[in-house]
C-alpha cells in the first residue's frame, strides 16, 4: 500500500465513502460497492481486506445488539454458513486470483439483476425453507471463504421473506458480522493479508462511518 498512487488512495476512500451512504440507506451495499471499485487498481484479496474493519464496524452498528436477538428463524442458515466459510477459506491459496475475481464479478451482477428486477424466491414455502436454507448457507459461505462474496445469494432470499425492514437489516447485518469475523482472521492467518493493510483498513473505517 506504501507504494500505491495518491490519486488511487483518494478514489479508495471515496468509494469506501459512497459505499457507508449506501450501506446507510439501505442497510447493505458497502462491500458491494466498494470492493469492485478497488479491484480495479490493487488485487481482489487486498481490495478485501482493507474493508475487513469497516465492515466489522458498521455492521456492529446496524445489529443494534442492545435490542437482543429478533428470531432464530435464520439460525441453521447461519450455522450452515459458517461450515461453507470454513471449506472456501481453505479453497482460497488453491485458486487463481483472475478466479476470485470473476468470482466478485459474478455476485455483484447477481446482486443488481436480482434487485433490478425485482426477481424474489418466495415461491419457498415454510415447510422447505429450513432445507433450502441451509444448502444456500453452505454455498454462500463456500463462494464467501473465497471472495467474501457470501451476501448476495442470501440477500435474495432474504429480501423475498416477510421480514419487516428493521427486522431485514438487523438480519443482514448479523450476517456480515459473523461471516467477517470468520473470514477475515482465517485469510490474514493464511498470509492474505498484511500489518500495513491491517492500518489502511483503520484508516478507511473513518469514510465508511461518516457515510
Amino acid at each position: 500500500m506504501n507504494n500505491v498512487d495518491v490519486d488511487i488512495l483518494i478514489i479508495i476512500f471515496i468509494s469506501v465513502f459512497f459505499g457507508g451512504i449506501i450501506k446507510g440507506t439501505v442497510g447493505i451495499g458497502l462491500s458491494l460497492f466498494s470492493v469492485p471499485i478497488i479491484a480495479f487498481f490493487l488485487p481482489p484479496t487486498t481490495s478485501m481486506i482493507l474493508l475487513c474493519v469497516p465492515v466489522l464496524i458498521t455492521n456492529i452498528i446496524q445489529m443494534k445488539i442492545s435490542e437482543g436477538v429478533s428470531s432464530y428463524r435464520f439460525l441453521p442458515m447461519f450455522i450452515a454458513l459458517i461450515i461453507g466459510i470454513l471449506i472456501g477459506c481453505n479453497l482460497i491459496l488453491k485458486i487463481k486470483l483472475s478466479i476470485i475475481s470473476q468470482i466478485i464479478a459474478v455476485s455483484v451482477i447477481f446482486a443488481a439483476v436480482v434487485n433490478l428486477f425485482g426477481i424474489n424466491l418466495k415461491f419457498i414455502n415454510s415447510n422447505i425453507e429450513r432445507v433450502f436454507t441451509i444448502i444456500l448457507g453452505v454455498f454462500s459461505g463456500i463462494i464467501g471463504g473465497i471472495s467474501n462474496m457470501y451476501a448476495p445469494y442470501i440477500l435474495a432470499y432474504l429480501i423475498s421473506s416477510d421480514l419487516k425492514k428493521n427486522s431485514l437489516i438487523r438480519t443482514i447485518a448479523t450476517l456480515y458480522f459473523f461471516g467477517s469475523i470468520l473470514i477475515f482472521p482465517i485469510w490474514i492467518y493464511k498470509g492474505l493479508g498484511s500489518k500495513d493493510e491491517l492500518i489502511w483498513s483503520f484508516l478507511l473505517l473513518l469514510p465508511a462511518i461518516i457515510g
